[in-house]
């Protein structure tokens, strides 16, 4: 989300002051009653000190004082019934991550994957069905797998699609109802991302009683203009301990650590790349802009088929799509002192690490990512900034600057 560079820099600043203050406010001051956060650090064997998308780099990861590895499962079903060959192999791969000392984070399917299966989470006929396959994760990976999020980051558009987000606080309720009375000694929660943040843990109460934790994935800097001081990060912190009254993981969180802003000249010629010779003539002509673009990045457009052109055209130049067209991260985008460098992702680490170890409610923290990526999983170009360099290691596996400040920030 971008808002015009001038009101971002005004508000920004606003609240970069206003933090402390919002912070003290949003304490919640009940938290030394509530013992949900000692049973919850008794079931992990304390503070859970993870990292997504790793790689088997088995004692890098543990020299990194790294306990845990977040990562997706597949759907465990074929269209007969069978189990796929993608779970099969994803339960022998994260096996191997437990073997080696080192507990495993799953995050359960989206919606589309079960829409893709038959398993329509809006028809009531299915519900039955799908709470059978969240108590087959529950039984088949105990002993593998120590926390469970269900599904991820519903208020994201590709993540949520088609579900409203109603639909999606019922597709994650009915199963968190059916692994609860089986969980055991294993954590499940969910995890809120992006705007959602500010609604739907109130709008997931009555599911609370089933969860162990709330999650949050936070990334402030990189997707938006607006939040400038990383103490922010314990604002919103706050006001979903002070919301919830749950344990809290930051279940994401990380800095870029490479981007900036293109020049005018550089817009320019991207578009021409394209056949356009500005962003009014795109705008214009926006369906035939947009199948001129990489593959990968058009097919984003395809869950928009049913908006307006004018929409479509908001989206690719003032939304989120913006960076991934120009392959940069525009100006604005960053935290105070904090560039994105490699060595300013090792101090954004090196920060906020303690800083979140404080919170007595916060009961883990995973880091966004492993490794640097070798094209963006968004728009398919390898010269994108947007999700090719999070890693705490680059693509060869040599650690960065981040690396040694997150080793050093867990060990302490």
């Amino acid at each position: 989300m971008s808002f015009p560079p001038i009101l971002a820099k005004i508000l920004g600043f606003l609240l970069a002051v206003l933090t402390p203050v919002l912070s003290f406010l949003l304490t919640d001051i009940t938290g030394p009653c509530n013992n949900e956060v000692e049973i919850a650090l008794e079931k992990t064997d304390g503070f859970l000190k993870g990292v997504c998308h790793a790689e088997p780099q088995y004692d890098l990861i543990k020299e990194a004082n790294i306990g845990w590895f977040r990562d997706d499962i597949p759907f465990p079903y074929d269209k007969d019934g069978s189990l796929s060959q993608s779970y099969i192999s994803w339960k022998e791969y994260v096996k191997a991550y437990a073997d080696n000392g080192i507990r495993i984070f799953a995050i359960t399917p989206y919606p589309e994957d079960f829409i893709d299966y038959g398993l329509d989470p809006r028809d009531p006929a299915n519900r039955e069905a799908i709470q059978d396959i969240a108590r087959f994760y529950v039984e088949d990976l105990r002993g593998i797998v120590g926390a469970f999020q269900i599904t991820n980051e519903m208020g994201i558009d590709r993540f949520t699609y088609p579900l409203t987000m109603d639909e999606a606080y019922d597709f994650i309720g009915m199963q968190l109802e059916a692994m609860y009375p089986i969980i055991g000694d294993i954590l499940i929660g969910y995890n809120l991302a992006a705007l959602s943040i500010a609604t739907m843990p109130i709008e997931m109460k009555q599911y609370h009683k089933y969860c162990d934790y709330v999650g949050v994935d936070l990334y402030l800097g990189c997707f938006e203009n607006l939040l400038k001081n990383p103490d922010e990060y314990i604002v919103i912190l706050n006001y979903v301990r002070k919301v919830t009254r749950k344990p809290v993981i930051l279940c994401e969180f990380g800095y870029i650590g490479l981007g900036e802003p293109k020049t005018a000249a550089e817009k320019k010629a991207i578009l021409e790349s394209y056949g356009y010779s500005s962003e009014d003539e795109a705008r214009a002509d926006i369906d035939n802009f947009i199948k001129a673009l990489p593959p990968d990045l058009a097919n984003e457009f395809d869950k928009y088929a049913d908006e307006t052109p004018e929409y479509r055209a908001n989206l690719m130049f003032d939304g989120e799509f913006s960076n991934h067209l120009y392959r940069e991260l525009e100006e604005g985008f960053g935290l105070y002192g904090l560039p994105h460098t490699p060595e300013g992702q090792a101090d954004f680490f090196s920060y906020i690490i303690p800083k979140i170890r404080k919170l007595d409610y916060v009961i883990g923290a995973f880091i966004y990512m492993w490794d640097d990526s070798s094209d963006c999983y968004v728009c398919g170009q390898a010269d994108c900034p947007v999700e090719t360099k999070w890693g705490l290691v680059d693509g060869e596996g040599n650690p960065k600057p981040s690396y040694y400040a997150v080793q050093k920030a867990f060990a302490d």
